[in-house]
């Protein structure tokens, strides 16, 4: 378990270095260490997870992409993609723009600038809607993938996360740890 979660990490950390080096000609040297380097291209491409999307149809929660986000149909579930915007190579973090609206006609949740953080190996985003604005939360775990051809890491739900989206649909639906989908950055991948 242990060698496929380094595996998954290594996967993501080439990732970011791809970024790096893909914007190296357009950033100083000090903006590789601790600053965040500016990036326009790329996107990560989260796959939410079969068994995750026919619940939410089932509920009747509708996703959305939010700002520079796309989404749409993909393999039987949605699939969002979200630009790269900028990295920071000390921390092994990697900052998206747009995001991603669950909804109901009477309650929703947004989730928005994600940040894939390689080092803790969560996933981050500023939440608002029905319970109010929040601020950033983790919302995912990143962990090996079961299911490569959905993406290179699996995103599990925070307790946080899960409690949040129970609260927000009235229902008791999401666990901890549970897979909530699938992520793969493309770093050289036109948006």
């Amino acid at each position: 378990m242990r060698f496929k979660l380094l595996a998954a990490a290594g996967a993501f950390a080439a990732a970011a270095a791809l970024v790096s080096s893909a914007t190296a000609a357009e950033a100083s040297p000090r903006q590789h260490g601790s600053h965040l380097a500016s990036v326009h291209r790329g996107y990560t491409q989260v796959v939410v997870a079969p068994a995750v999307y026919a619940l939410i149809q089932r509920a009747q929660i509708a996703p959305a992409p939010l700002g520079s986000a796309k989404a749409g149909p993909y393999k039987g579930t949605v699939a969002a993609d979200f630009p790269i915007v900028g990295y920071r190579l000390a921390n092994l973090r990697i900052k998206h723009a747009g995001g991603l609206s669950l909804s109901t006609p009477q309650r929703a949740i947004e989730l928005r600038n994600f940040s894939i953080d390689l080092g803790r190996a969560k996933v981050s985003a500023r939440v608002s809607g029905s319970i109010g604005d929040v601020g950033r939360v983790d919302l995912f775990t990143i962990r090996p993938s079961d299911h490569y051809s959905l993406g290179l890491v699996r995103l599990t739900l925070t307790q946080t996360a899960a409690g949040a989206l129970n609260q927000t649909f009235g229902v008791i639906a999401f666990s901890s740890g549970e897979t909530f989908g699938y992520a793969t950055p493309r770093p050289f991948a036109q948006f």
